[in-house]
């Protein structure tokens, strides 16, 4: 990733820890784990590993390691990579403050350079990921060295139907077009890459994959993501009428896009 990139996330990591990764969600994560998940994304990981105890998972681009957190708290030996030293150190805080016991790594995720060859039953990423990755390609094969033969890769993202608008500064209710769907980028100073569909399911078939499944869906209502609105308040304020596709355009497409893909036993 560019310095530039990596610079930015140093800097701000303590505020963006703060906001982020409040006390409110860490206990609600020591409490339930699987809260960390959207629900589409929980069955997909409970469809690949009925159980976590004992597996190894490595979450790159870990960012505020709420992944992380779950899936030490549900028994896996857990590595978080990330490629800004400030965002593991604050990982690391939180991590030593509850005693537990998970590795961290400072890597690219597009190279991956002290992550062995096939360690890992699982490799997880979630959203906010690969907005930051120039080299879609080099990740998925990254990815895939890391993964033992048949071990699973599963994530979710922004879905990149979003991509292509914005809201109205108007009219919070009305979406305007920005760009063309095919245009992915680098945008702004600091680079970021709009994916599309074709771009991450081409990149996980190229590096080996074998995609198992596809979730297309929602935000969903009285959880911590609440996509429309700055704060849950807000949202439960407001009536959760963003998420009402009748009165809100935006929220008849799908906010999130999921994947489960495979290392096949042989190549």
């Amino acid at each position: 990733m560019s310095n530039k990139v990596k610079e930015d996330w140093n800097a701000g990591s303590d505020q963006w820890y703060a906001d982020n990764t409040s006390d409110g969600v860490i206990n609600k994560i020591i409490s339930d784990p699987m809260w960390a998940f959207p629900t589409p994304v929980r069955a997909m990981l409970l469809s690949a590993f009925p159980g976590f105890r004992g597996k190894r998972v490595l979450v790159p681009s870990s960012g505020n390691n709420v992944a992380a957190f779950a899936f030490h708290l549900l028994g896996a030996q857990v590595t978080s990579s990330d490629f800004a030293e400030r965002q593991l150190e604050n990982a690391k805080c939180i991590a030593v403050r509850h005693d537990w016991n998970i590795e961290y790594v400072c890597n690219d995720s597009m190279v991956l350079p002290d992550i062995k060859d096939g360690e890992y039953d699982l490799i997880y990423t979630s959203n906010g990921v690969h907005v930051w990755i120039s080299d879609l390609p080099g990740m998925y094969r990254s990815f895939y060295r890391a993964l033992k033969p048949r071990g699973r890769y599963i994530m979710f993202e922004l879905h990149p139907f979003n991509r292509p608008f914005t809201e109205d500064e108007n009219d919070s209710y009305r979406i305007k077009s920005a760009k063309p769907y095919e245009e992915t980028g680098p945008f702004e100073e600091i680079p970021r890459y709009h994916w599309r569909i074709q771009d991450l399911a081409n990149a996980m078939t190229g590096a080996g994959f074998a995609i198992q499944h596809m979730e297309e869906f929602h935000s969903e209502i009285g959880t911590h993501d609440c996509w429309w609105y700055r704060t849950p308040e807000e949202a439960k304020a407001d009536g959760y009428r963003k998420s009402d596709w009748k009165q809100n355009p935006w929220a008849a497409l799908p906010q999130w896009i999921g994947f489960s893909a495979q290392k096949p036993e042989k190549p």
